[in-house]
């Protein structure tokens, strides 16, 4: 029996890559939660655009279409669709597993948030305690808000005095417009008819802009695949490129990784600032390890022991806690006994890099307990060697 349950587990894993290499290719098509649209003349249009994908790259291509984008990133973890025709931030999610882009939208969203007069805010910091209405929690505009904020070391929930979800964009606006939120999140092109409606209204922060959207393939499908489907998106009839523009995807041009890189990361990688810590890089690390200042680094041991920067000590940090800003550090583990007791002691932490929690939070950590010469060191282990300078390896 255990032989039988390991084959079909076996079996179950391998589907993704033996669903890619023959037969149909699943095309899912995730349409954002915000965008009011035609669902029939919508079912239309990619119903067509899939029959163009099968004509010009010879396979058939069955299509799927959702806008659960939770339950798409379920997917998208276990490599279920061969193409995946999404918004920025699930384009983002794949690419950390196992997908390639090959195309954007022209169109791109920039999001804007827009502070009522009565709300007395000219910046996102003056805005404490405001009531904020957002889209869908899974919009883009909402996880541009999210990854904003991250970025800023801050937690949505405890910022504003009260965050309101809404299903729909158009019920965002007019939450501004009734009053019963003082700041809104708006997509910049939507911006000037909302400060109309509100004599006095601000914009206090306008985010980057990103492709509205955006294809990816998984890197297993077969050679050659991926350049057929990126030419199919980047050269069919205008005629299909217009009716996909009034379900709001329009046309698309060629793109890779760095089309998506900011994305990608928003919200995924650390915040880009500590309170109460010094964020520093790899020279001033250098600089203050010749001065004494020791430096921790808080990763695993058997990633210690593979490579690590000469003269770091190694202290790991147990993280059971979310990678977010507003967590409880008191479920995670840190052996202060082999750091510094004097709180004016400088200290430096660091991990693998912006993605890494881990130095983050045992900066944090120290910071939280009264330590007052945290240094983080945000870009660690691979802005060292991006700096040359010498790594060592063993215990």
């Amino acid at each position: 029996m255990r032989s039988v349950a390991l084959m079909l587990l076996t079996a179950w894993t391998c589907l993704p890559a033996m669903a890619h290499a023959g037969g149909d290719l699943l095309f899912n098509v995730t349409l954002e939660y915000d965008q009011d649209r035609n669902h029939v003349a919508t079912q239309s249009a990619f119903d067509d655009l899939a029959q163009h994908l099968s004509r010009s790259i010879g396979r058939n291509v069955k299509l799927v279409m959702t806008q659960n984008a939770e339950r798409v990133g379920e997917r998208i973890r276990t490599g279920t669709y061969a193409i995946l025709l999404a918004p920025a931030q699930l384009v983002g999610l794949a690419m950390r597993n196992g997908y390639t882009p090959v195309a954007r939208t022209e169109e791109e969203t920039q999001v804007a948030l827009v502070a009522a007069k009565g709300a007395r805010a000219s910046s996102l910091e003056t805005a404490r305690g405001r009531r904020i209405a957002l889209p869908h929690r899974e919009s883009l505009v909402s996880y541009l808000v999210r990854g904003e904020m991250n970025a800023l070391g801050l937690s949505p929930s405890r910022h504003f005095g009260q965050v309101m979800h809404m299903n729909q964009y158009g019920a965002v606006t007019y939450a501004l417009d009734i009053g019963q939120a003082e700041l809104v999140a708006a997509r910049s092109n939507d911006v000037d008819e909302l400060l109309r409606r509100n004599p006095g209204a601000r914009v206090i922060r306008t985010l980057p802009a990103v492709p509205t959207g955006g294809v990816v393939v998984h890197d297993q499908l077969e050679a050659g695949l991926e350049d057929r489907i990126r030419a199919a998106f980047t050269r069919m009839d205008k005629a299909l490129e217009a009716r996909l523009q009034r379900s709001h995807f329009g046309a698309f041009e060629p793109a890779d990784r760095t089309d998506f890189e900011f994305v990608s990361t928003r919200g995924f990688f650390t915040p880009e600032v500590l309170p109460g810590a010094s964020v520093v890089t790899a020279e001033q690390v250098r600089r203050l390890m010749a001065r004494n200042v020791p430096l921790f680094d808080v990763r695993s041991q058997a990633q210690y022991r593979e490579g690590h920067i000469a003269g770091a000590r190694n202290v790991p940090y147990r993280m059971n806690s979310p990678k977010e800003v507003d967590y409880d550090d008191s479920v995670d583990t840190f052996d202060l006994g082999k750091l510094p007791q004097d709180k004016s002691a400088p200290m430096i932490f660091q991990c693998n890099g912006a993605e890494c929690w881990y130095s983050y939070k045992a900066a944090n950590y120290m910071v939280r307990r009264g330590f007052k010469k945290v240094y983080w060191f945000r870009t660690g282990l691979p802005a060292w060697k991006a700096a040359g300078y010498p790594l060592r390896q063993g215990g």
